[in-house]
């Protein structure tokens, strides 16, 4: 095999597995061109008040992984009193800069790469790439270690927060499509999802708002017909709105509907309510409140 690689003095020099020796390079093409740059947008109240409430199921040592974005950015603007933060994830984006400064996020805690931040790729402002450049502080490894359920385990109290775009009653988690329509990728989900729930105090968070900006339940009955499931609900653990936070871990079908109506939108309970009565029966009044 030929191999070429592209020398650009816009990308910074990273430690870990972007370190190689040149020998391994048959041909080297200099282009110089700009990095994309990604500058956060001010949070909004809805952000905020889903950060809050995601911070709160954070602890002193945790292991993080967030993606970009207001909901990651809302959370990590509210754990500037925590200590010995660590950071293994797929990617991370400027919020985390404030807690490095602070020394809130020192990777003390962290049973493998101590001391490191650890990811696979960044999007972020001038500022994060200056920030990586010959940083030691930082490894960008090979997304089969950032991502590998067996290496995110072994770090303890391992805190995974992803998005989703829509929830139905039982915890099934759609984050790809819209009904049949494709949204997104799927990244690194369940990965974390998974490797959160194998670590030790570890908690696999799914953040969202309630509604769409239309004001549609994100919350459903079921998921649209052709939509996705990313997190099975049997890997379902925290689900966060701005209303607040449930563990569904462990949970019947009923008890989960129960507490996910709980962080649902109010002016759509009622009809979830309705919906979970429908599909479960009489005997899902009594399931406890």
């Amino acid at each position: 095999h030929t191999v070429i690689a592209q020398v650009n003095k816009n990308v910074p020099r990273a430690f870990g597995d972007a370190m190689f020796p040149a020998s391994m390079i048959d041909y080297f093409v200099e282009h110089d061109e700009s990095l994309y740059i990604h500058n956060n947008s001010a949070l909004s109240d809805l952000e905020k008040k889903i950060g809050y409430n995601v911070a709160q199921l954070v602890e002193d040592g945790a292991c993080l992984q967030m993606g970009i974005g207001g909901i990651p950015n809302a959370v990590l603007a509210e754990l500037g009193n925590h200590k010995n933060l660590g950071v293994h994830t797929e990617m991370f984006s400027d919020g985390i800069l404030p807690l490095v400064e602070k020394g809130v996020v020192n990777g003390s805690q962290k049973q493998i790469d101590k001391g490191k931040m650890v990811a696979s790729f960044l999007m972020g402002s001038q500022a994060l790439y200056d920030f990586i450049d010959d940083n030691p502080m930082v490894a960008m490894m090979d997304v089969a270690h950032t991502n590998g359920i067996h290496v995110i385990r072994k770090n303890k109290k391992v805190t995974a927060i992803n998005s989703a775009l829509s929830v139905d009653l039982t915890g099934q988690v759609c984050a790809d499509s819209i009904g049949t329509t494709h949204y997104s990728g799927v990244g690194g989900q369940i990965d974390f999802i998974r490797g959160a729930s194998h670590s030790e105090g570890g908690k696999p968070i799914i953040a969202m708002p309630s509604v769409t900006s239309k004001g549609v339940s994100k919350i459903t009955p079921t998921l649209m017909e052709g939509a996705g499931v990313v997190t099975t609900r049997a890997n379902m653990h925290w689900l966060v709105t701005e209303y607040g936070a449930v563990n569904l871990y462990g949970k019947t079908l009923q008890e989960r509907a129960r507490q996910i109506i709980k962080v649902a939108h109010p002016d759509h309970r009622e009809m979830l309510d309705r919906a979970a009565f429908e599909r479960f029966g009489s005997h899902y009044y009594f399931v406890s409140k």
